[in-house]
């Protein structure tokens, strides 16, 4: 019988509740809303980051989180079954470089030798059991020693992402030639006809230790002070709140830019799993189940007629929406959302006038 791989999912789960206002604010970013299904985005995220596929088996999850949202994270994740292996609390946001760090850091602590899954808690992806076997398929070349990321095929010419360019192939895996930038839309055009670019959908596959020493050569400040902030952490039952002042001093840095665009080990495997890092609210109208119209109507406080092409959505007062085209209506709490559909990109500028104002009730 073959032994299983554990791999442990790392949950990132910060953001600051921007794109998606009103629904989406500071005290409850989108990963803690129900914007696709009963679960929320987060829970959507545990559970399909679980259970056995093929040689792998999911081990409990590290939820990497702010300090105010720490209960509700731990209700959502008693809600669906899940006990996380533990609760890690940063005090403040360092990108996910830090992140990364503090898990693999904390992996080591534990003595788990298995494979990290760092992912965000933010993202949709309608084939989980695809995004299972893909874990699987990718756990050989982790095994081995190298930096998998996670690519999207792309279905367009999407400036909203960066890309990943592939080179040769290695078993289940190709080498990565390339991390561009988000593109212009004569480039990704490009990008799209000569069929070697991913999407890079910012999940990653590795061993904690290989991660480590990595970083030890690429970004030894980063790894220094994550790993000083946990030896330092207070502990109670499961949440480990890192140490404000060492993690406070930690350089700020993503993943990509800290190690796996300096590494010669990355690899890369693309993947077509109805993935979406839902980035704003026309990108849930896409995602969203339509009438014939075109029209996104959610739940019985909406009433929508002669709508067209728009998504309409409320967890407060009743929304009444009339011959309305290309729009999004979204009234949440104390606050509402009117926008043409190509217009919520935005919506941050709405929130930074409201910070501007004073208006913190509203962020």
């Amino acid at each position: 019988m073959t032994d299983k791989t554990v791999v442990t999912p790392v949950i990132m789960s910060g953001g600051s509740g921007t794109r998606l206002w009103p629904m989406s604010r500071q005290a409850r970013p989108k990963q803690l809303r129900a914007l696709m299904s009963d679960h929320t985005l987060l829970q959507e995220t545990a559970l399909r980051a679980s259970g056995e596929t093929g040689d792998v088996t999911f081990g409990d999850p590290i939820i990497i989180c702010n300090a105010a949202h720490r209960e509700e994270i731990a209700a959502q994740m008693d809600a669906v079954g899940i006990t996380p292996a533990a609760i890690v609390l940063e005090p403040v946001g360092r990108n996910t470089a830090p992140c990364a760090a503090a898990a693999a850091a904390l992996m080591a602590e534990t003595g788990e030798d298995g494979l990290m899954l760092l992912l965000p808690a933010d993202h949709h992806i309608r084939d989980a059991e695809g995004f299972r076997a893909a874990v699987a398929r990718a756990a050989g070349a982790a095994r081995d020693g190298a930096l998998v990321t996670f690519g999207i095929r792309p279905d367009g010419p999407e400036t909203g992402y960066g890309y990943i360019r592939r080179g040769e192939k290695s078993g289940a895996v190709y080498s990565v030639d390339q991390f561009v930038e988000k593109p212009d839309r004569k480039t990704a055009e490009r990008y799209l006809e000569e069929g070697l670019y991913s999407w890079n959908a910012g999940i990653f596959l590795f061993r904690a230790d290989r991660l480590a020493e990595e970083m030890r050569g690429q970004c030894p400040e980063i790894l220094d002070a994550a790993a000083a902030a946990l030896k330092a952490a207070l502990r109670s039952d499961g949440v480990i709140a890192l140490d404000p002042a060492i993690f406070a001093d930690c350089p700020s840095d993503s993943i990509d830019y800290a190690v796996m665009e300096k590494t010669s080990r990355a690899a890369v495997l693309p993947m077509d799993i109805g993935w979406s890092d839902i980035g704003s609210w026309s990108a849930l109208w896409e995602l969203a189940d339509k009438d014939e119209a075109g029209l996104a109507a959610h739940s019985d406080r909406v009433i929508a007629i002669g709508a067209r092409n728009s998504y309409v959505r409320s967890d407060g007062p009743l929304v009444a929406a009339l011959g309305v085209e290309d729009l999004i209506v979204v009234a949440s709490g104390d606050a509402v959302l009117i926008a043409r559909r190509d217009a919520v990109q935005d919506v941050k500028k709405v929130v930074e006038e409201l910070k501007d104002r004073g208006r913190k009730d509203l962020v």
